[in-house]
């Protein structure tokens, strides 16, 4: 049996009940952005379908000493903002757990 194309498999994970998509260059949607003339650093990742609060909690629970809202959902397009520069560790966490 043929697989299509258009579909790769990136993950022998177990399946969550999240999916963070990677984008049309194979790069996992892990984003900076910086704010308030260079103040305020966020990580910003895109692309998630399914359970979006599973990924919070799960993502919360990375940053046992921050406060409650240091990692949040856009509810306008299920982004996951987290406050600080974390690109690299959300990417390696990612890799890891078959993204």
């Amino acid at each position: 049996m043929l697989r299509a194309l258009g579909q790769r498999c990136y993950s022998t994970a177990k399946q969550s009940s999240y999916l963070v998509s990677r984008t049309t260059n194979k790069g996992l949607p892990v984003y900076s952005d910086i704010k308030n003339g260079g103040t305020k650093h966020l990580t910003i990742i895109r692309r998630v379908e399914g359970d979006v609060e599973a990924l919070r909690t799960e993502l919360a629970a990375m940053f046992p000493e921050a406060p409650k809202n240091h990692v949040r959902i856009n509810p306008t397009n299920n982004h996951i903002v987290i406050k600080g520069n974390y690109v690299n560790e959300i990417k390696q966490w990612l890799v890891a757990k078959g993204f």
